[in-house]
């Protein structure tokens, strides 16, 4: 039995999604698709649009059979980091054959070459890449000076700049290291860009989609199945912006000492000190950004450690989680009723514990049940800053 295996943030979920969701499962011969969907906050390092279990809905009505949670710890991490957790949550089910993902290039190849070089990192490009970190550039943009200064062609460092690209590369390595046993298979993106902000009809980005929701404009409602569109457009809690979170951002790092904000992940050559006085200098969360962000730490880097801080996610925990496929867990978001059957397979081939309900958090190792309680922190403040009850255990599964 072939099962295609998608990650996702849905965030929210769109029509070209719909479409990859069915070109997935047409070009690997089966209709079988599990998700592997971030939770209640994404690798851009803000909240979803709405929380985990609407978006699991959302997709199981979108076409998917089966919706696991990648870890927070995971999802609120860099690119790098973000693939590896999603792609060692779908090895774990034990039943996923190909892995499907958008690209935003027809030069396919070169991913392959891009995923092959960045996996081996030669000494030389190693060398490379530390002198341009030490000129104090972001990490995207060393990477990228260190492949120009390696040799690699200026059409294959283009393909760079788009963020569905960057995904692909990492998927890439990180299949040949953890699962090497699954296919990957590159779906060419239709429509316009994934960064676009412009709408382009009944096909448009995340982006152009996210802000013309913010904006106001009704056309966005187009770009989206019914479902999803009637939940953006009547009910006032969607969607979800960080700013709601400001108040227990703030609250949070003023209580953190200067260690506590060392020990983030990715806070490093003293930008500890820089989060612990632009805490106490601003007042909302813009000023707090704006405080923060530098050529070294971009907007996404800053916003990630943010949440990190709000969520208590520890510097390590996603290498800990790695060590050691027992440590990690397969939360059910949401499922059809007629997919039962990969959940069956499942029982019999899943290299870690199913959780369905809260008791089978028994079945869970220390360092799973730790990051389970990020995954439940990042539920009940979800609720929090909506205000509103939490109306749903916090590991119960959406069934359609």
């Amino acid at each position: 039995m072939r099962v295609v295996g998608i990650i996702a943030e849905y965030n929210p979920l769109h029509n070209g999604h719909i479409y990859h969701m069915e070109e997935s499962k047409k070009q690997a011969g089966t209709e079988f698709c599990i998700v592997a969907m971030s939770g209640n906050f994404v690798q851009r390092g803000e909240p979803a649009c709405t929380d985990k279990f609407t978006r699991a809905e959302w997709a199981v009505m979108g076409g998917a059979d089966l919706v696991v949670e990648i870890p927070t710890a995971y999802a609120v991490s860099s690119a790098e980091r973000f693939a590896e957790g999603a792609v060692k949550t779908l090895a774990a089910t034990g039943v996923v054959t190909d892995l499907a993902f958008g690209v935003e290039t027809e030069n396919v190849n070169a991913l392959y070459h891009l995923a092959d070089l960045l996996g081996r990192e030669p000494p030389n490009l190693r060398i490379y890449l530390m002198h341009h970190l030490k000129q104090g550039k972001s990490y995207p943009r060393a990477q990228h000076d260190a492949l120009a200064d390696y040799g690699v062609p200026e059409d294959e460092l283009e393909i760079l700049q788009q963020p569905n690209n960057i995904l692909a590369v990492e998927y890439l390595k990180s299949l040949r290291r953890f699962a090497p046993e699954i296919r990957p298979l590159p779906i060419q993106r239709i429509g316009n860009r994934y960064n676009s902000t412009v709408l382009t009809g009944k096909l448009s980005s995340a982006t152009a989609i996210r802000e013309a929701l913010l904006g106001g404009d009704e056309s966005v409602y187009d770009t989206m199945p019914m479902s999803v569109a009637a939940a953006m457009r009547f009910d006032e809690q969607f969607p979800v912006t960080f700013d709601k979170f400001a108040p227990m951002l703030l609250y949070r790092l003023r209580s953190m000492t200067i260690e506590e904000l060392q020990a983030l992940p990715d806070v490093g050559e003293g930008f500890e000190q820089v989060l612990y006085r632009a805490a106490r200098e601003s007042v909302d969360l813009p000023s707090l950004l704006e405080a923060i962000k530098s050529k070294r730490y971009t907007l996404a880097r800053c916003k990630r450690i943010l949440v990190s801080a709000l969520l208590h996610v520890p510097d390590g925990m996603t290498a800990a989680l790695g060590k050691n496929v027992d440590d990690l867990y397969l939360h059910v978001l949401g499922l059809k009723r007629v997919g039962r059957g990969l959940l069956a397979a499942m029982a019999s081939n899943a290299k870690a514990p199913v959780i369905l309900r809260h008791s089978d958090l028994m079945n869970c190792s220390e360092i799973a049940r730790a990051s389970i309680a990020i995954d439940a922190l990042s539920t009940d403040l979800y609720a929090y800053a909506l205000g509103r009850e939490l109306h749903r255990d916090a590991q119960s599964a959406v069934t359609v």
